[in-house]
């Protein structure tokens, strides 16, 4: 193989090399827009409006990333979810990334394990980009 040849190789797997590392950044990122589509499965319980007086079963979610644990003022927050305040969560991606993953681990005793736990980790970055986007 020429030095041509070779640089041009290289230069085919540098390519597919950067390509490959972007996708992987925009999965673990997650995509607003599938989240908004993974959120339908949220809407019964939560809402996403700015200001939202309803009472539904699960705190509004609008400015969730960055908000301290059990904030929502008017919203009666489970024993369990009062002590994780208390211990200073903070709703981080990371965070909700684990409890949404699997509630009742992160939260013990916490109601919101009428819906199964969301395994999939991609849906859950979707979903955390947009609520992300709530602001």
């Amino acid at each position: 193989m020429g030095l041509a040849s070779r640089a041009a190789a290289a230069l085919v797997v540098g390519v597919y090399g950067c390509l490959m590392a972007a996708s992987a950044v925009r999965a673990a990122g997650g995509d607003a827009v599938r989240g908004a589509r993974v959120f339908q499965r949220c809407f019964s319980c939560h809402s996403v409006a700015p200001n939202e007086t309803a009472q539904l079963q699960g705190p509004r979610l609008y400015g969730i990333v960055g908000r301290r644990a059990g904030s929502v003022a008017g919203f009666e927050y489970s024993e369990a979810m009062k002590a994780k305040a208390a211990a200073g969560l903070v709703w981080t991606p990371e965070a909700l990334d684990r409890f949404i993953a699997d509630p009742d681990a992160f939260v013990p005793g916490t109601p919101m394990v009428v819906l199964p736990p969301l395994r999939d980790q991609q849906e859950r970055a979707d979903l955390i980009a947009y609520l992300s986007g709530q602001r």
